[in-house]
């Protein structure tokens, strides 16, 4: 037997890419109903987007007042990560038991519940508390918003309709750095917290109202039954050991100690464990293995996982460099990140309206490797001096290349399942993805520590600086110019370099994991469990928008035939009245009746109040 089963799609190896196959792609447009659902997912992917990137330019300003170390301050943004990807397995598969609606205000609440206790944290435990729980809200909001779209929305069309969630998404991922700095420069850093209420209350309020998917109907019993409660709690145990041990291994504790070496090895028995569970035991295995049935699958899971550590890690460091070696203060800094904005957001909505157009996503995937890896390239040449052109520069080509792989990634892997399994293939996507953002960080925490401490060695400086370097940020800005100033700063640029290196390193390897991905059609019937059922609130939004539309109509012909009429009325005494009452321009040999329009205009009335009451 074969490492992988006989391929069960149908495959189009020898298809270019960038053939317009936009007249072939089936004919579907969104309801309103089916509008309001992507608004309302737009908002709350925009918050959690916007929650994991705020802290980190505050996140000074919040161990300095509770008086944390700089160990519990990295856990701050980590303890975020971990649960966040851990929990997206578990909320995707029981959402396919007790319906999306229920799991998704639960998120929401969860979300809710840990912006409270983070808001109001009277030390660094209850905070890093309150991180855990909002990131398990977290997970599960960004995992049900890929996981919706399977239901609504047929796979061709995805890519086009998703890119405003992910547009709205990856703005938040920009946008928090800036409005971070803002908030820990000018107010208490726990404004950082208390802006998602809005957005809480708004998620809270809507869900309900909107999101009228329906699952199978089962009794309490039955649902808890299906449930794989074992294989849930191996994985989450055992996924949150590897990720401890991956995040503190060479900053808080050495990688030969037994803090770190047990807890990963835990992690990974663990995770094997989980995989054969899954394989053979479990009933119905909330990991289904036959998302990985072919080298395509595998491939596109991996560059999902490495394109979120290399995300979230330049999200974390690109800041860092600027606040330590360029010695910004917190809203310069988000403000410097505005390159990666103005480019990653268009990137990804214009992505995916290309990906639906030609029916293709390895294009925009060998394409966005490429020009991400350039951009990593150009991060490893920062240095103490860099010109604002350079890293500008810099940034704006990071924001293309991550641009153009979001989205495409995102499809290319529900393309590629077996028809029916998209939801779970868009849940395995978002898990790999943030489970990369959870390696992401710590990856780079150990490369700049250790980096760090082998130049500050080299020049006769203490090492102690390398394991709180950011908290001596403010001690360096206060240092008065000098030798000793500038061989810290040279320190602190070598350990940028050497993070900046891995990246580079695991982006080239993506691009060529990437080549492995292979073409499938993305024409697929729309297959779900879960039914949209008919919405009062989306009924009256079309009435109305109807409404408008057939008054801008009227409005718009009662003006050009009141033209008509105005022109009509000026011209030459050549013009001669029927007995019925019109008009009739006489002159060229031919008569051309100029009907009245007050008439047509009462018609118009009368089909815009039929249409209305329709």
């Amino acid at each position: 037997m074969g490492l992988f089963r006989r391929d069960p799609r149908p495959q189009a190896e020898d298809k270019p890419d960038l053939v317009d196959e936009s007249l072939q792609a089936p004919e579907w447009q969104p309801t309103t109903h089916q509008k309001l659902i992507m608004v309302m997912l737009s908002v709350i992917s925009f918050m959690v987007s916007l929650d994991a990137c705020i802290i980190v330019t505050s996140l000074s300003s919040i161990v300095e007042d509770l008086k944390g170390t700089t160990t519990q301050g990295f856990w701050v943004g980590t303890a975020y990560l971990l649960s966040t990807s851990v929990s997206m397995p578990f909320l995707a598969a029981i959402s396919d038991i007790f319906g999306r609606p229920v799991l998704l205000i639960s998120s929401v609440f969860m979300f809710t519940v840990g912006s409270v206790i983070c808001a109001t944290a009277p030390s660094i435990g209850a905070l890093l508390g309150g991180r855990s729980v909002q990131g398990i809200g977290g997970g599960g909001i960004i995992v049900l918003s890929l996981v919706i779209f399977t239901d609504i929305v047929p796979l061709r069309q995805r890519p086009k309709w998703y890119g405003t969630v992910q547009g709205a998404w990856a703005m938040g991922n920009c946008i928090g750095p800036v409005l971070g700095g803002v908030i820990s420069q000018n107010t208490t850093w726990r404004w950082v917290f208390y802006i998602m209420f809005p957005f809480c209350a708004f998620g809270l309020v809507s869900i309900p109202f909107l999101l009228t998917l329906k699952p199978k109907v089962q009794t309490l019993g039955d649902k808890l039954a299906r449930v794989d409660w074992i294989g849930s709690f191996i994985f989450m145990g055992s996924a949150t050991s590897f990720l401890i041990a991956i995040s503190w291994g060479g900053i808080q504790f050495a990688w030969s100690s037994a803090q770190t070496i047990a807890p990963l090895i835990i992690g990974i028995i663990g995770l094997f464990g989980t995989a054969a569970w899954e394989r053979y035991m479990a009933k119905e295995p909330f990991l289904r293995h036959s998302l990985f049935y072919n080298l395509s699958a595998i491939s596109a899971y991996v560059c999902s996982s490495i394109q979120g550590l290399v995300l979230f890690g330049q999200l974390y460091y690109v800041p860092f460099y600027f606040m330590s070696v360029l010695a910004y203060s917190p809203i310069n800094t988000g403000l410097a990140l505005l390159p990666v904005m103005v480019t990653l957001v268009p990137a990804s909505i214009v992505t995916g309206v290309l990906i639906t157009r030609f029916n293709g996503y390895r294009w925009p995937i060998w394409v966005g490797w490429v020009i991400l890896t350039i951009g990593c390239g150009l991060t490893t040449m920062w240095d103490i001096n860099t010109h604002i052109a350079v890293w500008v520069i810099t940034l704006i080509i990071l924001g293309f290349g991550h641009g153009s792989i979001l989205n495409a990634q995102n499809f290319a892997s529900q393309a590629i399942c077996v028809d029916g399994e998209e939801g779970a293939a868009a849940a395995m996507y978002g898990f790999m993805r943030h489970f990369g953002t959870a390696l992401g960080v710590g990856i780079g925490g150990t490369t700049f520590q250790n980096v760090m401490s082998l130049k500050l060695g080299w020049l006769g400086i203490s090492t102690e600086i390398a394991k709180n370097a950011e908290g001596y940020i403010p001690y360096l800005k206060a240092m008065p110019a000098g030798l000793e100033k500038t061989q810290i700063l040279e320190g602190y640029v070598y350990g940028f370099k050497g993070v900046f290196r891995v990246y580079l390193g695991i982006s080239g390897v993506a691009f060529f994991i990437s080549m492995l991905i292979k073409h499938y059609d993305m024409n697929k019937e729309l297959r779900t469990d879960h039914q949209l059922q008919d919405n009062n609130i989306a009924k009256a939004v079309d009435k109305r928008l109807s409404s408008y539309r057939h008054s801008r109509m009227s409005t718009m012909l009662n003006v050009k035939l009141g033209a008509v009429d105005e022109s009509a009325r000026e011209t030459d005494s050549g013009e001669s009245s029927d007995s019925d009452g019109s008009r009739t321009q006489v002159g060229s040999g031919t008569a051309t009746p100029l009907i009245k329009p007050k008439i047509i205009e009462t018609k118009i009335d009368e089909e815009d109040e039929t249409s209305a009451n329709t």
